[in-house]
Order: C-alpha cells, then structure tokens, then sequence
C-alpha cells in the first residue's frame, strides 16, 4: 500500500512544485512587457467608402482630403480620425451621415502628440472652416506612415 501511495503521491507532487516555479517563471518574464504591449488607444476613423480598385477610389474622393487603408483585398478611404466619438459625430455630419464609424485601436506610439492639440480644436470650434482644418491637419499626420497597425474589434 505504501509502494501505491509513493508511486502515486511523489509525481503529483514533483509536478506541481515544477508547475508551480515554471508558472512563476513565466508570468514573471511576460509580466514586465504585459502593460507596454497591450496598451493601446483607441481611435474612430471614419470611413467614406470600400472600393475594389484604387482608381474607383480617387475618382470618388477627389474632392477632400482622406487617406485609405487595405483591408480584405479592398481600398476604404477614411476621411477622418478622432479619438473622441463626439468629434466622429461632428464629423460624420460634416459628411452629410454618408460615412460609417469605425472603432479601431491602435498602439499608443503611433499617436502623434500633435493629434491632442488639433482634438481640442475639433471638439470647441463651431466654425466649418476650423473643423475642416482640425480634420485635414489629422489626416495629414497619418498620411506619411504606412506602418500603422489597426485593430478591430468586432
């Protein structure tokens, strides 16, 4: 009976203490990274339209700035970026309700700090003009980068 219990007992409880400092070991080394690698923003883009080809696409958006991204082998030009939802609101009136909102996340590097100051702009001025300026100096932000990572959340 004894010969049963340690051929039972001992390897229940050699895996537990090695389960035990492998676990430690393990969220220790990933815990340091966990914050950095998940925190994210989140960001609502608004988007005008899904085109099958790029020509579609500038023929239909040539009269505003926008930019576009690639995403199930179609081009969909956002003519907006906030990270506000009332200033999405503003804008997708703007945009006569035609436009779709999105919610994306994006990794917190990729905000430009410069994106705060126009925000604020977006979010007091009343004046067409302001707003369109706020939204056009957003886009341009994005613009020169083609390595954002967006996520969604669906």
């Amino acid at each position: 009976m004894k010969k049963i219990l340690k051929g039972i007992f001992v390897p229940i409880v050699v895996a537990i203490i090695l389960g035990y400092i492998l676990g430690k070991y393990i969220y220790k080394t990933y815990n340091d990274n966990l914050y950095a690698s998940l925190s994210s923003s989140k960001l609502y883009l608004i988007q005008n339209g899904e085109y099958e080809n790029i020509s579609d696409m500038r023929m239909d958006n040539n009269n505003h700035n926008y930019v576009y991204y690639i995403d199930d082998d179609k081009y969909k030009s956002v003519v907006g970026i906030t990270k506000n939802y009332d200033n999405a609101l503003k804008i997708k009136k703007i945009y006569n309700d035609d436009v779709i909102v999105l919610e994306y996340y994006v990794e917190n590097e990729m905000i430009d700090t410069k994106q705060e100051e126009y925000e604020d702009i977006l979010m007091k001025s009343e004046d067409l003009k302001q707003v369109k300026e706020a939204i056009d100096n957003i886009l341009n932000l994005y613009q020169s980068d083609d390595k954002i990572r967006l996520i969604s959340i669906n």
